[in-house]
């Protein structure tokens, strides 16, 4: 989101910033041209000193040439020509064949004055003076000057300057110091200008100028700063106002687990209406699956008492009919008609436990556990025991397993079809076993194992035969293959198992 914000906000602060870096640079173009403006006007006035001095010299020439020698008149001239110079100057006027006329008091000639080639302008070899010939058509000497350094220093001197800069006179090798002010800060840059004048003279200017100033420095720092400003006030509003209520929403809202009631929302404090109104839905939402999921519960609570009913009364009705059958058996004056009764009624009872503990009162709706079916089917069949087989003897080794309700009925019909088999048959123990089958997850091996069930156990050759059909169908239905083992009287066969309960 902070990166959002600063890219939206980043044209405004190129935009600002670019402004303020053009304005540098115009300030300092300005400054170079302010810099310029004082050279060429110190410039001016220095050339103006030295073409005046000539031309005093020139004017006077001819009037001291005529006029008797005297001093006094050299003085009179001298201090009538001063107010026409722009700088204190020392000069001497020459006549005829280089014949001297007037001169400043105290100033000679140089040595290479009284043969001069041309007029020329020089700087004295100590940068002290600097030091001008005049030379007429004929190539006699007219005048010779000199200005002292501290005279045209004045004369140069900027009306004002603001910065620190520095002022020489420079020719060829020779260099005069005319001005210096100001030390250069530590982060000015020096800008160097030129000015030609007069005689091969150049007027040098180097002044300490700042690229850019404090102020300037601001202003280009300053939308930089705003940009970062604006995108972290940005960041923290969204955050405060938008981010962190969606937070403690999310939260809230992940915490939420199917069967809770009501959903806890925090106290939002944000002015968005929209987060608020969301909360609300979510609430809502909440309330109706709730409600949906009590009406649920409900339903399959009615559909579970139900079934349970629906299986209580086929249990109720196939125990009369399992009743019916024992007072019909117990009335009847042939034995074989009783047997045929009493056969009857244990498969009746077969069913009639399957569908009690199918859903009984404490069932967890995992199956039908197969332990407590065959123990009570196994009592149940001791109790119908014909008089043969009173004293046959029913061992069990089960393991917890559930089965579906249809694996249940076969496996009480085909325990029923050999417990009964083993008693006709003259059975004094009958063995059941139910254990699971590492090599295949989600199978029990049930096996029924007597003394009766050996092949050399000689029995009634059509009960036999009955039996054999009817526990082959009984193993087909449960989708798996009879393993007989004759020698030892063991028949075994897989069953589906759904779930085993702990020990």
């Amino acid at each position: 989101m902070l990166l959002i914000l600063a890219a939206g906000l980043l044209p405004l602060g190129i935009v600002a910033v670019l402004a303020s870096v053009y304005s540098a640079r115009e300030n300092w173009s300005r400054d170079e041209v302010e810099m310029r403006a004082m050279l060429e006007a110190s410039a001016q006035r220095l050339n103006v000193a030295v073409v005046r001095s000539a031309v005093v010299i020139r004017a006077a020439a001819p009037a001291l040439a005529y006029a008797p020698p005297s001093s006094e008149l050299c003085r009179r001239t001298i201090e009538r020509l001063a107010p026409f110079q722009h700088a204190p100057v020392r000069y001497a006027i020459f006549g005829a064949e280089g014949r001297p006329l007037c001169a400043s008091p105290g100033y000679a000639a140089p040595a290479d004055a009284a043969s001069p080639r041309a007029s020329r302008v020089e700087i004295s070899p100590d940068g002290q003076t600097l030091r001008f010939v005049l030379v007429d058509e004929r190539g006699m000497l007219e005048g010779a000057g000199e200005f002292a350094r501290e005279d045209l220093a004045r004369l140069v001197r900027p009306r004002s300057a603001a910065t620190a800069f520095e002022i020489l006179l420079v020719q060829g090798e020779h260099r005069m110091p005319l001005h210096r002010s100001g030390q250069a800060g530590r982060f000015q840059q020096e800008l160097t200008l030129t000015e030609p004048l007069t005689g091969g003279l150049v007027l040098h200017l180097r002044a300490a100028t700042t690229p850019i100033t404090a102020a300037e420095l601001l202003m280009i720092l300053l939308p930089i700063l705003m940009l970062i400003a604006a995108a972290l006030i940005g960041w923290w509003i969204v955050d405060r106002l938008l981010l962190r209520p969606l937070v403690k929403m999310q939260r809230a809202v992940a915490s939420y687990r199917p069967g809770d009631r009501n959903l806890d929302l925090p106290s939002l404090r944000s002015p968005a209406r929209e987060i608020a109104d969301l909360g609300q839905s979510f609430d809502d939402v909440t309330r109706t699956v709730a409600r949906h999921e009590s009406e649920l519960e409900a339903a399959v609570e009615r559909q579970t008492r139900l079934v349970r009913e629906v299986h209580h009364r086929v249990k109720n009705n196939l125990q009369v009919v399992a009743s019916l059958l024992n007072l019909h058996a117990r009335g009847s004056k042939s034995e074989d008609v009783a047997a045929a009764y009493a056969s009857i009624q244990r498969r009746v009872d077969a069913l009639a436990v399957v569908h009690r503990n199918h859903y009984a009162e404490l069932e967890e709706n995992r199956g039908v556990g197969l332990k407590p079916l065959v123990s009570e089917l196994t009592a149940n069949l001791r109790a119908t025991a014909p008089a043969s087989a009173e004293r046959i003897v029913i061992r069990l080794d089960l393991e917890p397993y559930y089965v579906t309700q249809d694996v249940a009925v076969s496996v009480a019909f085909l325990i029923t079809e050999m417990v009964e088999y083993a008693m006709f048959c003259g059975a004094s123990m009958v063995t059941i076993t139910l254990n699971g089958v590492d090599e295949a997850p989600g199978t029990a091996l049930l096996a029924v194992e007597s003394d009766s069930l050996r092949g050399s156990v000689a029995c009634e050759q059509t009960l036999t035969d009955r039996f054999e059909r009817i526990i082959t169908g009984l193993s087909r239905q449960l989708r798996s293959t009879l393993e007989r083992d004759l020698e030892t009287g063991r028949y075994s066969v897989g069953v589906a198992v759904v779930d085993k309960a702990e020990r």
